[in-house]
């Protein structure tokens, strides 16, 4: 179930702000929330929310928001061909620190780019933190299962799944 909420853009957002809307969440996901606040090189702000429904690897290594060196992720779903995906990754010499979907779908990114998603069989709505790139990518199942909402304010962006 899980649900992921984020912000990018000028606004500072305060912990009471953030705690409140994990609040608002719990009832996506009562095993773990936490959340992350990134400035970009820009100065930007960048938020992801999460509040977790432990399903695969239930170990608390897998809790999000998750991050890899330069890559940071929210992630609602399921990639359901996330093992044959992990054993291509593996193959190709990715190594992985847990079995969850979520850093498989990370890797994949990393190694593919935006074209990660022509691999991913499943539902999901996620957002990508790339460092390197200072940019953020979002993106829905292509049947939009899991439902990804933008709002576009002036200051930023606003999303979630719920």
């Amino acid at each position: 179930m899980c649900g992921i909420a984020g912000y990018w853009g000028d606004k500072p957002h305060s912990v009471e702000e953030i705690q409140n809307t994990l609040d608002l969440m719990k009832n996506r996901g009562p095993d773990n929330q936490d959340y992350k606040h990134i400035k970009s090189k820009n100065g930007k702000n960048i938020y992801f929310l999460h509040s977790r429904l432990s399903i695969i690897d239930l170990d608390k290594r897998s809790n999000q928001p998750f991050l890899i060196e330069d890559y940071a992720i929210v992630f609602n779903g399921e990639i359901y061909n996330f093992i044959e995906l992990r054993k291509e990754l593996i193959n190709k010499g990715i190594k992985f620190k847990t079995k969850s979907d979520t850093e498989v779908l990370l890797q994949s990114y990393i190694y593919y780019g935006k074209k990660c998603l022509d691999y991913f069989e499943g539902m999901w709505s996620f957002a990508i933190w790339d460092f390197k790139k200072n940019s953020i990518f979002i993106a829905r199942d292509r049947f939009g299962e899991k439902p990804l909402y933008l709002l576009k304010a002036n200051s930023g962006i606003y999303f979630s799944s719920e």
